[in-house]
């Protein structure tokens, strides 16, 4: 497969930039619904598009351009993937959760282990399972009618829905770095979840958090072409000693920097995008992690190369910027550091059998 994007996806991401920009009161969420967005991961038996993770990046990566606040790549993506991968049952409740997230009906959230001291477990009764704990950095949390939990216990691990409004849930709102993007804190206290599916291994939830890191590199990519674009169209306007600064030396080289990290990042996406339908799982994940690796650096190299081209007005809070460079730092973090990344790509290459 070739890395590029085709006609229909560019279309995609034509249409999405103009659903963003005339998006009624900022709701993002009811735009992308109405066109069909929140179809595209679903598979078709659940009344989705069946689109492929290449739509879905195109999508993302506007999103990303955007610095989008709604909760398209919480619901969407994040549990929109989970939910294809463990693929329930169309008449099953989890699978009426995806169709109705299909829809727009239903916003979910993924509640999984974020860090060393979060964790949800689970026991069983003779009612059956329940749910104590809590995990942090939940994102969606707090808008979300129904959290997809992840849950461990000494005997497995099992994913689980969980009504949002039940009265054992507490949902905080968290500050962040990132102020355009919600996360929430929340804590389970003995709940009884509406459906649960044991997951066997870790090759379902494994193979769905490589979509969504090729997903979330997609984004990355839009934010740094974003930084990019308004850079280039600030140094044709902007004069000093009486000439546009895009003509200074020192500014091309920025511009062409920025340029080369995004474009090299943009053509790993297109690439891990690829090797979700074309190559072993091994290979798989070795392309996703290249993409999230340049796709991190892009987004924080271009948000920093793009305050230094504003030059005063880019260090101000009123400027933009400093949310791209705000999304930049805090996503870099986000679902694994650029390190762990690194690592599995070490390991590929050193140990390619």
């Amino acid at each position: 497969m070739t890395m590029e994007w085709t006609v229909e996806q560019r279309d995609i991401m034509d249409a999405v930039r103009g659903a963003l920009s005339d998006a009624a009161d900022g709701d993002s969420w009811r735009a992308l619904t109405t066109m069909g967005c929140t179809e595209i991961g679903v598979p078709e038996q659940y009344g989705g598009a069946g689109g492929t993770l290449k739509d879905l990046c195109a999508v993302a990566l506007e999103l990303g351009r955007a610095l989008d606040p709604g909760p398209f790549f919480a619901s969407a993506v994040l549990a929109g993937l989970l939910l294809s991968e463990l693929a329930p049952a169309p008449d099953d409740p989890m699978g009426i959760t995806l169709a109705r997230l299909a829809t727009g009906s239903t916003r979910v959230a993924v509640a999984g282990n974020q860090g060393a001291r979060d964790g949800v477990v689970w026991s069983d009764d003779d009612e059956g399972v329940v749910l104590s704990g809590h995990t942090h950095f939940v994102m969606g949390g707090m808008d979300a009618d129904t959290v997809l939990v992840i849950a461990t216990s000494d005997t497995g691990r099992l994913v689980a829905t969980v009504d949002a409004t039940d009265n054992g849930v507490e949902r905080t709102a968290m500050t962040t770095l990132d102020l355009t993007r919600p996360m929430a804190s929340v804590t389970f206290d003995g709940v009884r979840p509406t459906e649960w599916v044991p997951v066997e291994g870790t090759g379902a939830v494994d193979r769905a958090t490589a979509a969504m890191w090729t997903v979330l590199a997609a984004e990355q990519v839009g934010s740094a072409r974003a930084c990019l674009d308004m850079s280039v169209a600030y140094a044709k306007t902007r004069k000093q000693f009486g000439r546009p600064i895009g003509s200074f030396q020192a500014i091309k080289h920025r511009l062409v920097d920025m340029s080369i990290a995004v474009e090299s990042a943009e053509a790993a996406v297109l690439d891990a995008a690829n090797a979700a339908v074309d190559r072993d799982e091994a290979s798989m994940f070795t392309a996703v992690s290249i993409a999230r690796v340049l796709a991190s650096r892009a987004a924080s190299f271009a948000a920093e190369e793009s305050i230094q081209v504003h030059g005063g007005i880019g260090f101000t809070w009123e400027h933009q910027l400093h949310h791209y460079f705000r999304r930049a730092k805090s996503v870099e973090m986000l679902f694994g550091s650029t390190d762990s990344h690194l690592d599995r790509i070490a390991e590929a290459v050193l140990d390619p059998a």
